[in-house]
């Protein structure tokens, strides 16, 4: 690792952990460009760009992290108290992100075998060109009107059933999660935010998934520099990446990405041959 790599990093995670352009997937291909073809020496790196993003997202959506946060221990102490109710309007939107992550338990289920598609650099190109039909099908649906008080639990779900194919590497989480979203009738801009704040969860849960590899001999190879400079990177280019993202959802423009992906996809499986 040297410090011109830990930007290049950040910058692609910060870039496209939002930017529906798949950062798992651009992560495999720079991983294969620049020679790193031992992983497992930058699980905790990895990790700590994940920590830059997750930064992001904070800055951005800090009141709503807060209200989450505050209905949270809302319930805890109305059920304590034996006065719970779950149908109040300030409650809706935490019970919808709790029931948009709850398919993600599926992936833990099934890590070890999504994991050894991470070396296929063949795969990423596929789901790329899968990515770019979600995207350009996403600018084909109208705007809607649903948002945090009017939200259906059974959208939330539908949302969180398109974020576990997201796991695949090469399919984009944030696209895949807004596209659920707007294709169940949430307005774009809230779609937006719901798949942000669904991020938060499945971030901190790669994160921790990520811990008993490195306690088993998961490597870091990179200086504490290297760290902070890929972190700090992560989370500047994520925010300047969600500004990006609700500018061009809300001008119809996702199909811009879609040509792009198609365009990585198809060079990608053509750098797949050469590296067979």
């Amino acid at each position: 690792m040297t410090n011109i790599k830990a930007v290049i990093f950040g910058i692609i995670q910060g870039l496209t952990e939002f930017i529906p352009i798949s950062s798992s997937g651009h992560l495999v291909i720079f991983q294969n460009l620049l020679g790193l073809e031992d992983t497992s020496q930058y699980i905790m790196f990895d990790i700590l760009l994940y920590i830059g993003t997750l930064v992001s997202v904070l800055f951005f959506y800090w009141k709503d992290v807060l209200g989450l946060i505050k209905s949270f221990f809302s319930i805890i102490n109305d059920t304590i108290k034996g006065k719970a109710n779950l149908k109040q309007k300030e409650h809706r939107l935490l019970i919808a992100v709790i029931i948009g992550t709850l398919p993600l338990f599926v992936a833990v289920l099934i890590k070890s075998k999504i994991e050894s598609l991470f070396s296929s650099i063949f795969c990423v190109g596929f789901s790329l060109l899968v990515t770019g039909v979600i995207l350009f099908l996403t600018d084909k649906i109208g705007n809607n009107n649903k948002t945090n008080d009017d939200i259906p639990y059974k959208s939330a779900f539908i949302v969180g059933l398109f974020q576990l194919f997201a796991i695949l590497p090469g399919i984009s989480r944030s696209g895949s999660t807004i596209f659920g979203g707007v294709l169940s009738g949430f307005k774009k801009e809230f779609a937006v935010k719901f798949s942000l704040l669904l991020s938060i969860f499945a971030i901190l849960g790669a994160t921790a998934a990520s811990v008993p590899d490195v306690i088993t001999g998961g490597g870091i190879s990179a200086t504490p520099f290297q760290c902070v400079l890929g972190m700090l990177t992560s989370a500047v280019s994520g925010i300047m990446a969600i500004k990006f993202l609700v500018r061009v959802l809300n001008k119809g423009k996702f199909k811009y990405f879609a040509f792009y992906c198609w365009a990585v996809g198809i060079l990608t499986l053509f750098i797949s041959y050469g590296v067979r």
